[in-house]
């Protein structure tokens, strides 16, 4: 009876995050909840129906695709592709035998609809998240402070980092336009806008997987040292890992995977990364984003063949260069954000001659911009990253003295109080 309660309360709080996010978008929701266990009840008992209900289940997100492609003005409902790719794991669960089918509506509706996950993910197998539905979940204050940090931490990593990064690097685009000598101050931008991605959706994670962990719930880390990775294809294991394995799991695999010959091998991967393009967004720059990517992890494997171990700089800046056309409005403004690269040496010649007045003029900072902020926050999160590599970070803060660790917990409470972004900034996955 309590269980019944518990995720009656559940799925309260996920009707009303629906609701709050586009009263006119229930219906689709209530749709995806129908067809997921309309068809997890037909499959289970005909496999022969798995791929009609694919179909229907996979229609809304390709209708919406197809008409954002034809019209920028289509507003998408929130967290579509997330909530689609994992409701696609219960079909293909029940598909191949691995899990039975759940008769219960709640438990299928709360699934579909977990608002945690609802708006970014992480996308959750039905394998791992149904069954924590149906645990009798009890408090536990170690769980309990777990989540209370990893979502402190998520909000340091979105509201001071991420957001006073998008600042500067809105500022310098807005500048740029009537700027005379810009090549340099986009360059910085496109190598802090990487940064202010992962800030802005490992933060998003970080404070959805505490939630979850304060609720009772283990949900799947989305974020490993991604900018740590020494070649794209370790970037891809760290890097927005839910996503990642679904494409592993439902598409590369299926196609073979790295069972064929090395032609086919090519193909899939690129396919693959094709395929998140689209996913991703509306446009040619998203796919020109993905195809780049599965251009550096097919060079990584031939490399790989030669003895080449990587090089986290070099793939760095290979995974800053592709998430120019990511951001970019288009294919020509990302073209031509690249080109005025060229100029950088003249501009840097102009610097040192007097002819450009100085080095924030060089670098269009913005006048509302704190640049010594977004510095130490830089320096700061790399020593953190560099202790925390190889070891958990909640596991490193439990077994500091108690006044040490209280004292990173006031550190943390301050920064996020007096130096939050001033404007807001959405979360930049939301889109998607």
């Amino acid at each position: 009876m309590r269980n019944t309660f518990s995720r009656l309360i559940l799925l309260s709080g996920s009707v009303a995050f629906f609701l709050y996010s586009g009263k006119s978008f229930i219906w689709f929701y209530l749709y995806l909840i129908i067809i997921t266990y309309i068809g997890g009840l037909c499959i289970s008992k005909t496999k022969r129906s798995f791929w009609i209900f694919t179909l229907l289940l996979f229609a809304p997100l390709l209708a919406y695709k197809l008409l954002s492609w034809s019209s920028s003005d289509i507003i998408q409902p929130l967290g579509i592709s997330f909530i689609t790719l994992q409701s696609y794991t219960y079909f293909y669960a029940l598909y191949k035998n691995e899990m039975e089918c759940e008769k219960g509506i709640v438990q299928v509706a709360l699934f579909v609809s977990f608002f945690p996950c609802l708006s970014s993910g992480p996308i959750m197998d039905a394998g791992i998240l149904l069954p924590q539905f149906k645990k009798i979940r009890s408090f536990d204050y170690e769980r309990v402070t777990d989540g209370i940090r990893l979502y402190g931490w998520g909000l340091l990593k979105k509201l001071v980092l991420a957001d006073n990064l998008a600042l500067y690097i809105s500022g310098v685009k807005e500048n740029a336009q009537s700027a005379e000598h810009a090549g340099t101050a986009l360059l910085i931008t496109a190598l802090l806008y990487s940064f202010q991605l992962y800030f802005d959706f490992s933060g998003y994670s970080d404070i959805v997987v505490g939630c979850g962990k304060v609720m009772g719930f283990d949900l799947t880390r989305n974020f490993n040292h991604p900018y740590l990775s020494k070649t794209v294809a370790e970037f891809w294991n760290r890097w927005h890992i839910s996503l990642s394995g679904w494409l592993k799991k439902y598409i590369y695999i299926p196609l073979g995977g790295s069972r064929v010959n090395v032609v086919r091998i090519y193909v899939n991967t690129m396919s693959v990364f094709l395929m998140s393009g689209f996913w991703h967004g509306n446009g040619v720059t998203f796919l020109v984003w993905g195809i780049l990517h599965g251009l550096f992890v097919c060079i990584d494997r031939a490399l790989k063949k030669k003895g080449y171990k990587g090089n986290v700089f070099i793939t760095y800046m290979a995974v800053s260069f592709a998430w120019i056309f990511f951001a970019a409005p288009s294919v020509s403004s990302a073209v031509n954000t690249i080109i005025s690269f060229a100029g950088i040496p003249n501009e840097i010649k102009l610097l040192a001659l007097g002819e450009i007045g100085s080095l924030s003029s060089l670098l269009l900072i913005p006048e509302n911009c704190n640049v010594l902020l977004i510095l130490s926050g830089l320096f700061i999160f790399g020593v953190i990253s560099h202790i925390t590599y190889k070891k958990d970070g909640n596991e490193i803060v439990k077994s500091l003295n108690p006044i040490i660790r209280w004292c990173c917990y006031y550190a943390l409470i301050m920064a996020i109080l007096l130096f939050s972004c001033t404007e807001q900034v959405n979360f930049i996955y939301n889109q998607f």
